[in-house]
């Protein structure tokens, strides 16, 4: 009994291929293989490797989807997103696009790490948008696993080089009162109420643009941030401390309502109002710094202060926002209390005894 004949003929049982087509097939393999790879023997084992890896290249070429094609597809998912959230998105993605037009035409399955990397930074240049355009081609390419349209995410072998990490910034006394003193003025007195809950509260200058006055509480003395103002998209109570009740009550609008408590042109007028304090060039997110410094160093409450950041742990914390260098027990009272206002406003003395 040939049983290599029969397993040969069950092989190709099924399908267009006779035994006579195999064993063609399998010489012609032994040939090209005794060709390219000369220090290998033509076994069994090697054609079941070589077989594996041709139907996995035969399925990379054939059930994949275009790049270009594929970045859309990407974009109309995220479409319900926040929309500063997805323009960021659509951005970044589409100009990866634009400065590598020929890979829009190649299958996602076929874009490796090489061509990734050359694709952003081709778009990009420096380190932060090189870092953020990694991010987001990152999340597309675990978009398209999930969709099947590749094996792996290239990007996770993309190494970039790392961000130059700047001390962190925390404005002094004299610094906060030159900004309260300008924000005060009637040209950026809008901005007033936002500028008091970023740096008394530690609010993203993108969640003060989210948020109205019904969701600021001075009955209860908080702030609700919602999911929908949140950056993270986790809600959380901040307190409003009797400073800050103060400040508000000062700038707070008549009947507000829903109204929201930054004003129109907010990055504009933001700007501005740095500008006017001298307070350029600034770093990303200094009041939120400013806020997380001050108050670890007067409240000594690392569990508190991580509940009002809407941070998970507190690693990230000791990591990226606090910088306790210059800030003395007696400047972080200064702080929390009425000193730091009354420093600022002289000629007009704040009231005394307010208590939290």
């Amino acid at each position: 009994m040939n049983t290599h004949s029969d397993d040969v003929t069950e092989g190709v049982a099924g399908s267009e291929l006779t035994a006579a087509d195999a064993a063609r097939l399998v010489a012609n393999i032994c040939e090209i293989t005794r060709l390219k790879l000369p220090h290998e023997s033509c076994s069994a084992t090697l054609l079941t490797r070589i077989f594996d890896m041709g139907a996995d290249a035969y399925e990379d070429a054939t059930h994949s989807e275009v790049f270009g094609v594929a970045i859309e597809q990407f974009l109309l998912q995220k479409s319900d997103l926040r929309p500063d959230s997805y323009r960021e998105y659509k951005a970044v993605l589409r100009r990866i696009l634009r400065c590598s037009p020929d890979v829009g035409a190649r299958s996602v399955r076929s874009l490796g790490a090489e061509a990734c990397l050359k694709m952003i930074t081709a778009a990009y240049n420096t380190a932060s948008t090189v870092d953020k355009a990694r991010r987001l081609l990152h999340c597309f390419f675990q978009y398209a696993m999930q969709r099947n349209w590749c094996r792996e995410n290239p990007v996770a072998r993309v190494w970039v080089r790392k961000r130059k990490e700047l001390p962190i910034a925390v404005l002094n006394l004299d610094e906060i009162c030159r900004l309260l003193r300008t924000v005060a003025q009637p040209e950026h007195s809008p901005c007033a109420a936002a500028v008091g809950l970023m740096l008394w509260c530690g609010l993203r200058p993108t969640e003060v643009t989210r948020l109205n006055w019904s969701e600021v509480d001075l009955e209860d003395r908080v702030v609700r941030v919602s999911r929908r103002v949140s950056k993270t998209g986790g809600a959380r109570l901040v307190s409003i401390q009797p400073v800050l009740l103060r400040w508000l009550r000062r700038f707070r609008p008549e009947n507000p309502g829903k109204e929201e408590v930054a004003p129109t042109n907010w990055t504009r007028r933001w700007h501005r109002l740095r500008a006017a304090a001298d307070l350029l060039p600034w770093q990303s997110d200094a009041l939120r710094h400013t806020f997380a410094s001050y108050h670890l160093r007067h409240f000594d409450d690392i569990h508190k202060l991580q509940k009002e950041m809407g941070h998970s742990t507190a690693q990230l914390l000791f990591s990226r926002y606090l910088n306790m260098g210059y800030v003395t027990r007696k400047a972080a009272a200064d702080f929390w209390n009425m000193t730091v206002l009354s420093k600022w406003d002289r000629h007009a003395p704040l009231e005394k005894g307010i208590q939290g």
